[in-house]
């Protein structure tokens, strides 16, 4: 009783303690779902955390920092996710803000983006298929250019979403270092990302239609 009345008695006189505390517990959910077989979505962000193991963090002014900057649970929430897709091991302290309106840019654009991408994407096809086949256990022609920078990640979430070709690629893709942990960020962003999947179906199919 001693110890709960002392955590109490220390959160009380954190101007901004239980803020922080709720941002941490974002963290730690979304750290272990970009890192472990954790799924974010599935717990609905619930995972064990204790306000003592929290209090013993030296990193805690960060969290105050970003519960005061971003206030609601969603932009924290998106604050967070913007950061460990671009390293899913990083840490708090070295989050950055920019990373955050580079992500806010992007969703704010995403089906323009993704008919884009598919724009550039066709020119280089005459099959649909062409994109996800894969020719003597080598990287896909998708793989390939979303390593080349020339396809986002949010495309490549988006097609995760609607044709599930990530189950493919594991069974025929030979080289396990690069794949492995890109199908680690795709799967794990993909069941975090929200997006209107009947627009882009339909995106999908017109520019199939534009194209091939």
């Amino acid at each position: 009783m001693q110890e709960t009345l002392t955590i109490f008695q220390r959160l009380q006189h954190c101007r901004y303690s239980m803020e922080a505390f709720d941002a941490y517990k974002i963290y730690h959910a979304l750290k272990l779902h970009f890192n472990s077989d954790y799924d974010y979505t599935k717990y609905h962000g619930k995972a064990k955390v204790t306000v003592n193991s929290y209090l013993k963090r030296k990193d805690r002014p960060f969290f105050a920092k970003v519960a005061r900057k971003y206030i609601s649970e969603e932009n924290v929430t998106k604050f967070f996710i913007s950061n460990f897709i671009k390293d899913p091991k990083s840490w708090v302290g070295n989050f950055s803000e920019q990373n955050y309106s580079d992500y806010r840019k992007r969703i704010e654009s995403l089906k323009y983006n993704y008919k884009n991408d598919l724009n550039e994407l066709f020119k280089n096809i005459t099959v649909f298929d062409e994109l996800f086949h894969v020719k003597d256990k080598q990287h896909p022609l998708l793989l390939k250019q979303f390593l080349a920078k020339k396809v986002s990640l949010e495309t490549m979430c988006i097609l995760e979403t609607l044709l599930d070709y990530c189950k493919y690629w594991d069974e025929e893709i030979e080289e396990q270092y690069v794949w492995k942990e890109q199908k680690k960020l795709i799967k794990n962003y993909s069941s975090v990302l929200t997006f209107d999947k009947q627009s882009c179906k339909i995106i999908t199919m017109s520019t199939i239609k534009e194209y091939l």
